[in-house]
């Protein structure tokens, strides 16, 4: 009988033993996998879907779906006057306008670069998106910005759209700023 009990106790203390390696195992998992599923998917995200969308179309009207809204300015115009009260800042409407007119014409001019290089609108292959952080150089704003990345390919010439300086406006990333075409 007292043989049975000594085994029994090493099974004990063995087990016990393990208890915080898979404690520790578990913890870990747990860290990681939170951290992954944080992050944002940003190839899902509808500023890549209508960029590509609008590249692959080759539909100004599809990209400017991107640029910022009427309320998404409205919403920035305090906050900017809060970090720079001296600062003068166009009407809404100007803005917008302004946004427009410039957005439209680097669209043209990235079409028109990919045209030269032999880039198919038509056939190209969203391959993978990347997102830099790049943190407003205001302190004041508190916002998310950053440049996202689309790897594409299109007759076997791989190239970068990298839509610059976009912000995350009430939980919707907006183009602020051109989209950059770099033949790789």
């Amino acid at each position: 009988m007292k043989t049975n009990r000594v085994t029994i106790k090493k099974k004990r203390n063995t087990s016990s033993m393990k208890s915080p390696i898979y404690f520790l195992f578990f913890i870990t998992s747990f860290l990681v996998c939170q951290t992954s599923f944080a992050q944002e998917n940003f190839e899902k995200t509808k500023i890549v879907t209508n960029v590509f969308k609008a590249l692959k179309k080759q539909k100004v009207k599809i990209f400017l779906k991107s640029l910022p809204t009427k309320d998404d300015i409205t919403y920035l115009i305090p906050v900017e006057r809060a970090a720079q009260p001296d600062k003068d800042i166009p009407d809404v409407d100007l803005i917008i306008s302004n946004f427009k007119r410039d957005a439209s014409e680097n669209f043209r001019k990235v079409i028109k670069k990919g045209n030269a290089f032999g880039v198919d609108w038509k056939d190209i292959i969203l391959q993978k998106v990347s997102y830099d952080d790049n943190p407003d150089p205001d302190p004041d704003i508190q916002m998310e910005r950053g440049n996202i990345t689309l790897v594409c390919e299109s007759n076997d010439k791989k190239f970068l759209i990298v839509i610059r300086k976009t912000y995350k406006i009430r939980d919707t990333w907006r183009l602020m700023d051109r989209i950059k075409f770099t033949l790789l």
